[in-house]
């Protein structure tokens, strides 16, 4: 069977910053956001490695992801690899040993002083047939702003009430949004709030007042809400059309129910 490997990802995270960091006047490694503000350049790979699957992750059948943390010196060499979070640990040890393999053309400042700096690189596995990592979502179904009555509208949708009982959601495509989720938890929050319509059939639709900590993960985040499926909302035992507020999050661990 042939593997078809591997999609490695330089994802150095300045987008994803929060407050300007000081300016380093010690040897210390900075970080990618300080180089840019700088006006420096960040590094360049100059020698790639295919990482390959574990044995225990072909006997899985899984396709995977690793987020892993390095300081690349002065001389482009990765120091200090530390595994940040993987899809499954049967990806770990491979992950760590192809990293440390890699080779850069180091960072250098706006004079052109080449200095170390702390960086993030992403490793995804993905084999032909495999099953994909879940994103794993914690979720919450609420009513929607202003509401003053259980009774539906001219449209017929019910608002989620007490008398309109919420159901699970039992999809959450990865569109997107759970990759940049994955690579954004560290840097902060990755919560979104939004409004939808969920159908009689779980379908949702009419997404509005979205908004995500993050503003680079709302349109993803839709996206994502638009391809999910639910059971549908109930009044009386009944399925109804249903509208609901949506709070979601990246966790690392499983769906919440």
């Amino acid at each position: 069977m042939r593997l078809w490997l591997i999609g490695i990802s330089l994802l150095l995270l300045s987008s994803l910053a929060h407050a300007q960091q000081p300016t380093q006047t010690t040897d210390a490694p900075l970080t990618t956001k300080q180089i840019l503000d700088q006006k420096g350049t960040l590094p360049k790979l100059i020698k790639n490695v295919e990482a390959e699957f574990s044995d225990e992750a072909r006997q899985k059948h899984i396709n995977g992801r690793c987020l892993i943390s390095m300081i690349v010196d002065v001389k482009g060499n990765p120091q200090n690899i530390q595994i940040v979070r993987c899809t499954d640990q049967s990806f770990e040890k491979n992950s760590l040993h192809t990293v440390a393999q890699y080779r850069f053309k180091p960072a250098t400042t706006q004079e052109g002083r080449p200095v170390a700096v702390t960086m993030n690189v992403r490793i995804d596995y993905n084999i032909n047939n495999a099953k994909n990592p879940l994103t794993p979502i914690r979720y919450r179904l609420s009513s929607p702003p202003g509401i003053t009555s259980a009774e539906p509208g001219s449209d017929g949708v019910y608002p989620l009430t007490k008398d309109a009982t919420a159901r699970i959601m039992l999809a959450f495509p990865d569109n997107a949004y759970g990759n940049l989720a994955f690579m954004a938890k560290d840097s902060g929050d990755t919560a979104c709030d939004l409004v939808l319509t969920i159908s009689a059939k779980g379908n949702p639709s009419d997404v509005q007042e979205t908004h995500c900590v993050k503003p680079l993960l709302e349109e993803p985040a839709v996206k994502s809400i638009l391809k999910s499926s639910y059971k549908p909302g109930t009044v009386n035992g009944n399925a109804v059309p249903m509208r609901a507020s949506l709070h979601f999050e990246y966790d690392d661990g499983p769906y919440a129910q």
